[in-house]
Order: C-alpha cells, then sequence, then structure tokens
C-alpha cells in the first residue's frame, strides 16, 4: 500500500498526546464556554435595558432564544472562537503551520474548494428537484424577501465559518493525528467519521431525527474523508461541506431542524426515513465516482492492506 501524504503531514511540529488533548479541549470546549460567557453578558445587559423599559423579559428571552436568527449568529461566534483557538493550538502547542492540515501543497487550492461547492450543489439538485416537482405537496413554500436576505447575510458568514473549522479539525487534524497510531488510512477514516456523527446528535429535535442525523453525518464523514485521502488535501471537502450547510439553511430546511424555523425558500417535512439514508449514501457514491474516475488508485490506496 502506498503512503498517503497527507497523514504524514502529523509528523511536522510535536505530537505528544497532552498536546492533542489539550488543542481538542481548548477548540471544542473553551470556545463553548467563550461563547456562553458572550451570551451570558448580552441577557446581563438585555435585563438590565427591560427593567429599565418595562419589558416583559421572561417572554423576550423566549423569543430571542428560539429566534433562528440569533442560533445562526451563534452558530458563527462560537466556531469563529474555535477556529481561532485552534489555529493558536496549531502554531504555538504543536508548532506546525495550519496549512499542514489543509493540504500537502505550498498553497490551498481554491479551485478545488468551488468544484467541490458546485458539484455536491448539483448532485443535491439531483435528489431534490424531481421530488419537489412530483410531490409539490410534500413542500411549504416559506420564502418571505426580507427576512431571507437576513438569512442569506447571516449564513454566508456562519456556515462557511463551521464547515471549513469542522473539515479542518476533523478532516486535517484529528485524521492524522489518528493517523500516527495506524498506519491504515482506513482507520483514521472510519473512527472520525462515526465521532463527526455522534457530536452531530443533539442537532435533532427527538431522538429520531437525532438518531438520523447521526447516521446522515456519519455517512458525509466517510464521503468526505475519502475525498479528502484521495487528493490528499480538505479543499474538495470543504466546499461540499460549506455547499451542504447552506443548502440546508437557505433552500431547503427541515422542519425539525436543530436551528429552528429558518426562512427558508422551503421548508420540508421531517425526513428520518430509510430513504433519506438511501439517497445520501447513493449521492455520496456519486460524488466520490465523480472526483475520481479517472484517479481509482487513489481509492485502492485508501482501502488496500498492507
Amino acid at each position: 500500500m502506498v503512503p498517503i501524504p497527507f497523514l504524514d503531514n502529523a509528523s511536522q511540529g510535536k505530537n505528544s498526546w497532552w498536546r492533542y488533548l489539550l488543542t481538542i479541549s481548548l477548540s471544542l470546549v473553551g470556545a463553548t464556554l467563550i461563547t456562553a460567557g458572550f451570551v451570558l453578558v448580552f441577557f446581563i445587559l438585555y435585563f438590565v435595558y427591560g427593567m429599565m423599559g418595562g419589558i416583559n423579559l421572561k417572554f423576550g428571552v423566549i423569543n430571542i432564544l428560539s429566534n433562528p436568527f440569533f442560533l445562526v449568529l451563534l452558530v458563527g461566534i462560537s466556531y469563529a472562537f474555535s477556529f481561532l483557538l485552534f489555529y493558536l493550538c496549531i502554531r504555538f502547542i504543536h508548532k506546525r503551520s495550519l496549512l499542514s492540515v489543509i493540504t500537502i501543497k505550498s498553497r490551498v487550492n481554491w479551485g478545488r474548494i468551488v468544484k467541490g461547492a458546485l458539484l455536491w450543489t448539483f448532485i443535491l439538485g439531483i435528489f431534490t428537484v424531481p421530488s419537489l416537482i412530483m410531490y409539490p405537496g410534500d413542500y411549504e413554500f416559506t420564502f418571505n424577501p426580507n427576512s431571507f436576505l437576513l438569512l442569506l447575510v447571516l449564513s454566508l458568514i456562519a456556515f462557511p465559518i463551521q464547515s471549513s473549522f469542522e473539515e479542518i479539525f476533523f478532516r486535517g487534524y484529528l485524521m492524522q493525528g489518528i493517523g500516527l497510531l495506524s498506519k491504515r488510512p482506513l482507520i483514521p477514516l472510519i473512527i472520525t467519521s462515526v465521532i463527526f456523527g455522534l457530536l452531530h446528535f443533539f442537532n435533532g429535535t427527538s431522538i429520531s431525527s437525532s438518531g438520523f442525523i447521526v447516521f446522515y453525518t456519519t455517512i458525509l464523514g466517510l464521503m468526505l474523508g475519502i475525498i479528502v485521502l484521495g487528493e490528499n488535501g480538505i479543499e474538495t471537502a470543504m466546499g461540499v461541506h460549506i455547499a451542504n450547510n447552506l443548502y440546508v439553511a437557505l433552500l431547503f430546511n427541515s422542519k425539525d431542524s436543530g436551528l429552528g424555523d429558518l426562512p427558508s425558500i422551503f421548508t420540508t417535512p421531517p425526513d428520518n426515513s430509510v430513504s433519506g439514508i438511501l439517497v445520501i449514501i447513493i449521492a455520496s457514491l456519486l460524488m466520490i465516482t465523480i472526483l475520481f474516475w479517472n484517479k481509482r488508485e487513489n481509492l485502492f490506496n485508501i482501502f488496500g492492506s498492507k
């Protein structure tokens, strides 16, 4: 089996176990605590203002916390802190460059990001548009020009930050780190995909929807991981991830979305069915087939045995 250079990037810098533990803790838990602190300060100021202005504080807090725009904003803020703390950890704790968890090249391939985003949007459209035409009753047209414009602006800021960080963290940092323990690419691919899926459990609004999201994101993580290992860089996977989140937020939001009732163009019924799992499996296989049609040896390097 031919070694995968992208995983070998982990040999750069300092790789003691405590460095990984500290980086993971600061990037995930630390960023969450900082965001919680900002939210706490916001509500303290809100309570002070409310007491002075005679505002119904209880009703106002409930409205804010259930407001989808506020939730999207929190996503952007939280992941921005995660990104910043992760960069500092990579730079000063691991003594590595951020580029080393993105690619084996000397610079980021922005064209791959665009390619991944456009191709995945096209594939999602293949499965969504025919259903919209054949079963229009399953879709609620919820487009509102005023609210959608705000959603568009917030989404274009928050979700690229979120998606980019998750790709750098899971498909870059963690996959390379686990690759230090096992030289078989399949091991870090599976482990990071399962972790990625499980961490999305609380995105659902019920046990069934949470279970569906875990399966969906695990399969998505497997596809993204295969792309990263096959291309020796996370750029295409980053584009796919950004497009996926924007597609769901802006075009076809689900009623059981963890972000609440986003004013997307269409709102779809909850999809925790077997058909939904089959769709993401077929879509993922189609994506991999298109990307590696003439580069199948790259896939053999991932699934081959020593």
